[in-house]
Order: structure tokens, then C-alpha cells, then sequence
């Protein structure tokens, strides 16, 4: 991590044995963006099972409009994967045991909100153990 807060890879380690390396396309930083300026934790963890839980990472909003990167990882037991890394740039966040994040992928003269009917929003949520994904217009 730089003295900035930010960080260009992470590793996952489980007993001691690295179960994923992921290098992201850009610089991730803390997941402020991705939770809608709730949060400033370096991630979020999502439990979905008693072996199994998700984080999500989040990058960093830069000033000529470009959203942040977004990485999910899944890990269940000894075994992580990625499972989705793009743009994200979230307009409502819920944590906790409902949580849900809703997002876009592009943004607008950098304002954000529910109201733009032209971008396409996609959806993750908790639904029982598993995260769950949408996209509508």
C-alpha cells in the first residue's frame, strides 16, 4: 500500500497458503465509492455461509469521470475466486445481513443518482448464501 491508501494487487491466504493473487486494471483504494461515500474500509465482507463469504474492493473515482474499478472475490473454504471486476460506481448501498449494492458503469458530468434514465444500472445483492446479479435500463 502506498502512503496514500492505495494499492495496485492482494493476495488471500488461507492457513498460510496463498489461494489467490488478483493484480486489478487500476490502482484500488478504499471502498467509498462502491458504498455510496458509507463506508472507507479497505473492503467489505458479505458472509453467505458458514465456509463461505464475499469482499468486495473497491478503487478510485478519478477526476475525469472514469468510475472506480469494483472486484468481487468469493472464497469458500480454501479456494478464492474473482467473480466480477469492473466498473462500479455506486448510488445506493445497503450493508448487513440485506446487503445490496446499485450501481453504474458509466457516469455523468460526475453526478450520480437514481434519477438518470439513461444508464444502464446493475444490481448485486444477498439473496440466502449466494450473491445475486442484475442489470436493467
Amino acid at each position: 500500500m502506498s502512503e496514500y491508501g492505495d494499492y495496485d494487487r492482494f493476495e488471500i491466504y488461507h492457513n498460510d497458503k496463498k489461494i489467490l493473487e488478483h493484480i486489478p486494471h487500476a490502482l484500488l483504494y478504499d471502498v467509498r465509492h462502491i458504498t455510496a461515500e458509507n463506508c472507507d474500509d479497505y473492503f467489505i465482507t458479505v458472509p453467505l455461509s458458514n465456509d463461505s463469504f464475499a469482499l468486495f474492493f473497491g478503487g478510485w473515482f478519478y477526476p475525469d469521470g472514469t468510475p472506480p474499478e469494483m472486484v468481487v472475490v468469493v472464497v469458500t473454504g480454501d479456494t478464492a475466486k474473482v467473480v466480477y471486476d469492473d466498473y462500479a460506481y455506486a448510488y445506493k448501498y445497503t450493508p448487513g445481513e440485506n446487503f445490496a449494492i446499485e450501481y453504474v458503469k458509466d457516469t455523468e458530468d460526475y453526478i450520480v443518482t437514481e434519477s438518470i434514465q439513461n444508464l444502464t444500472k446493475y444490481k448485486i445483492w444477498k439473496e440466502g448464501n449466494m450473491l445475486k446479479y442484475k442489470s436493467w435500463k
